[in-house]
């Protein structure tokens, strides 16, 4: 092989490598033009209220915030200034709010609640960003932020999902459901002495309820449904989805709630 030859193959290989390390793929060109736009604009965006304050406002801090958390975004402020599955997110919220939700910070005895929830405590830390209430404040949503650290067997894991939480005072008791494993699906065959049963989901008795066939059929209604939890606990529901936050999950959740008026759980419509 010529000298000539080996050059030219060399010179392939060096561009060939080249275009490789430089490819930048669509969804971080368009992450790229989002920022230049960003950092071209002269206000400071504030995505939970739409405020856009300047420069000069916001390191002097005299400025008057706006009360806008229950306001609709329009889908060019979401496509400016948001990204990928957030922008699905914010489109979930406006669906939220449109259905008559209002944006509601949770309290502190809510949150001692939830901390004690199976749910949630079994994940090493978890936090939320944002909560909603219905009108009758019977029937709350938000987003928590669940996080398990990983180490040397095993990685970690960080994923936004969507909690919903209705509130009812004939729940008694306190149980925990989740999808089964295998080994748990095989041994079930053979002997199954969950207090609730229900397809593809294994139950966790940890107070006994005075109601349990109320618990029972209320549940049921979810028996075909896979990828969620629900705990019951004194007189409060929590379903809560494992992926994050998407309107296909929201709404097939929602479609059931909207149900359980017909085994007699109080209208959470409104």
């Amino acid at each position: 092989m010529s000298d000539t030859v080996i050059i030219i193959i060399g010179i392939i290989i060096i561009v060939f490598f080249w275009k490789v390390m430089t490819f930048a793929s669509k969804s971080e060109i368009e992450e790229e033009n989002r920022l230049k736009e960003s950092l071209s604009d002269e206000f400071i965006y504030d995505p939970e209220t739409g405020t856009k304050l300047t420069f000069e406002q916001a390191e002097s801090g005299h400025w008057i915030p706006h009360d806008n958390v229950n306001r609709i975004k329009d889908s060019d402020e979401i496509k400016q200034f948001y990204y990928c599955n957030e922008r699905e997110v914010e489109e979930l919220k406006n669906y939220i709010k449109k259905t008559g939700y209002t944006h509601k910070k949770l309290t502190s005895s809510q949150l001692e609640l939830l901390e004690k929830t199976e749910t949630l405590s079994k994940y090493d830390s978890w936090s939320y960003s944002s909560s909603f209430s219905n009108e009758n404040g019977n029937r709350f949503l938000l987003f928590p932020a669940v996080e398990i650290k990983g180490n040397r067997h095993q990685p970690g894991y960080h994923e936004s999902q969507i909690m919903f939480w209705i509130k009812d005072e004939q729940l008694s008791g306190h149980f925990y459901l989740r999808e089964k494993t295998s080994f748990e699906t095989l041994t079930d065959i053979f002997r199954n002495d969950d207090d609730i049963k229900l397809d593809n989901y294994e139950s966790f008795t940890i107070k006994r309820s005075n109601n349990i066939l109320y618990i029972i059929r209320l549940l049921n209604l979810f028996k075909d449904e896979n990828g969620l939890e629900f705990e019951v606990y004194d007189g409060n529901l929590f379903i809560k989805t494992l992926n994050f936050p998407n309107m296909k999950d929201y709404l097939r959740v929602e479609k059931i709630i909207k149900t359980l008026a017909n085994v007699g759980l109080p209208n959470t419509n409104r």
